[in-house]
């Protein structure tokens, strides 16, 4: 099996678009890809920005966060072509893949945004929607977290002894970064060893330190009886 490692970055529809912000209250403006083969090794990669349809600017926070502009975007595809694009580049896993995503955010978004507008999506395309694997959520339950959704991504990666390569919420980074994570805990092992990690972090040592550990209290008392 292979697997498409992928991450968008989105911004807020305008809010005078009431009945498209109602759809979907998000526009996606950056795909990112990468593909991995089943030894875990890339083979590879995707990126393009996407032109929102309800929006004529991008939104200060999100362009703080991203680095995206609305120049970047502006002469972009839209979403119908960059998801087209997107199918596409998954042909090079061939028939046998699964889609990794760090939350399963992404996977809502496309489903709304293609609501939003009214894209119907041809029978290959539905088959591609069903192969969506939520890996924060796998990460989650391997800390004991559950459904947890507060480790970021960058966290993720610090727990295991790794860190973040490149700039966050760039797609085609996110998507690497979240890439090396997934290797890390499918090669038996790097997964030992990130395991390990993980369990120094969260686990209780053994023999705590206490105050007396720190502080000879013994001295302090025959200080004070000397006096």
């Amino acid at each position: 099996m292979n697997y498409v490692i992928v991450d968008l970055e989105m911004n807020k529809v305008s809010g005078e678009f009431k009945e498209e912000r109602r759809k979907c209250t998000n526009e996606i403006i950056e795909i990112g890809a990468v593909i991995m083969n089943e030894s875990f090794n890339e083979i590879s990669s995707f990126k393009t920005y996407v032109k929102p349809r309800y929006s004529s600017d991008i939104t200060p926070k999100v362009k703080k966060l991203t680095g995206i502009s609305w120049d970047m975007v502006e002469d972009a595809p839209e979403f119908e072509e960059a998801f087209r694009m997107f199918v596409n580049f998954c042909d090079i896993a061939g028939d046998d893949y699964q889609i990794i995503e760090w939350s399963e955010s992404d996977h809502t978004q496309i489903l709304n945004e293609m609501f939003q507008k009214d894209y119907v999506p041809n029978e290959k395309e539905k088959e591609l929607m069903t192969k969506w694997h939520d890996f924060q959520r796998e990460f989650g339950a391997m800390l004991g977290r559950g459904k947890s959704r507060s480790t970021s991504l960058k966290e993720a990666l610090l727990y295991v002894g790794e860190d973040f390569v490149g700039n966050e919420h760039d797609a085609l980074f996110d998507a690497r970064n979240t890439a090396e994570l997934f290797s890390i805990t499918k090669i038996e092992a790097k997964r030992e060893k990130a395991l390990q990690k993980v369990i120094d972090i969260f686990e209780p040592k053994s023999d705590p330190v206490t105050l007396g550990d720190i502080f000879d209290f013994g001295s302090l008392s025959k200080s004070c009886e000397s006096k």
